[in-house]
């Protein structure tokens, strides 16, 4: 496994760090979070019965790979002392003797850390029995660099960031809400999980706290934004240009309202006129698609 620190392998094809999921797996997803199981005999030296990768979005960089362990290879005993003797003593080794006989537990996790690149195993109980064939475990690849990720992509999202900058500086309106619950950030690198999400501008975010959010528009009044204290969305655009408004009735949970447009969204308690409220005036803009969705809090 010598040359994981420079990418990873999928049967005899090597992939540099770097290389992202449409290239892989082209046409396997469309949008969204990226993951497909490809087909792979064998995977550093193991045999295998598939390995399945993942990406923050099609058009993002592979970040981990899972090597299902086929049965037909080495023992699980096998597998873990040579992965000892080939990147010497895991970090971390948790044992579950108890699971022995069960397919869906694990007896055996172990890491191991080597820079940028995070190494697992993890043995089951027994023969897992599966459409691709048995597995015995899985071999986890992951790459831990998202700045170096991110750099094929972080100019474009500064870019639009600073073109958001400047439409806050001279807001034509601003209408903010407040929900019943705070609002938490999406987790990030934004560039890599959801460029679409942008900076809050300072002149906006001053005028939020944690459970407000605002509807605005630039200076010509022709493009407008949704905004939390941290999170900014274009509205009118490929992904953001469907509006949904969700009431969910009472029922194992107490209900919810929320809006969501893309990976934005925002959430109170039922009934919520500020939700309602916001829902009315989205409705009012041109280029925009607002459903609204009902059901149960199940």
């Amino acid at each position: 496994m010598d040359d994981t620190a420079q990418g990873f392998r999928i049967g005899a094809a090597f992939h540099p760090w770097g290389t992202v999921f449409e290239a892989v797996a082209p046409g396997a997803v469309d949008a969204g979070y990226a993951s497909a199981e490809l087909a792979c005999a064998s995977a550093y030296g193991f045999a295998t019965v598939h390995a399945e990768i993942t990406a923050p979005r099609p058009d993002r960089p592979v970040m981990s790979l899972a090597y299902e362990l086929a049965a037909s290879g080495a023992m699980p005993k096998e597998i873990f002392a040579q992965l000892v003797i080939r990147l010497g003593a895991p970090t971390n080794v948790d044992r579950e003797e108890e699971n022995v006989g069960n397919p869906d537990s694990v007896v055996l996790h172990a890491q191991w850390s080597r820079g940028d690149i995070a190494i697992a195993l993890s043995l089951y109980g027994a023969v897992r029995r599966s459409d691709f064939g048995d597995g015995i475990g899985v071999l986890y690849l992951n790459w831990g660099n998202s700045a170096a990720a991110s750099v094929p992509f972080i100019g474009a999202w500064r870019a639009a960031n600073e073109e958001l900058a400047r439409a806050a500086a001279s807001a034509a309106a601003v209408h903010t809400f407040s929900v019943a619950y705070p609002i938490n950030p999406l987790p990030g690198p934004a560039c890599l999980h959801h460029p679409e999400i942008l900076e809050t501008p300072p002149p906006i975010a001053a005028r939020l706290g944690p459970t407000v959010f605002a509807l605005w528009s630039d200076a010509a009044g022709t493009r407008w934004h949704l905004s939390t204290a941290t999170d900014s969305i274009v509205l009118g655009g490929p992904g953001s240009s469907a509006v949904q408004v969700i009431e969910i009735e009472p029922a194992k949970g107490g209900g919810f309202a929320a809006i969501e447009v893309g990976p934005w969204s925002v959430r109170s308690s039922r009934l919520s006129r500020a939700i309602a409220d916001a829902a009315r005036e989205l409705e009012k803009l041109p280029g925009l698609t607002v459903t609204r969705h009902d059901g149960y809090d199940v």
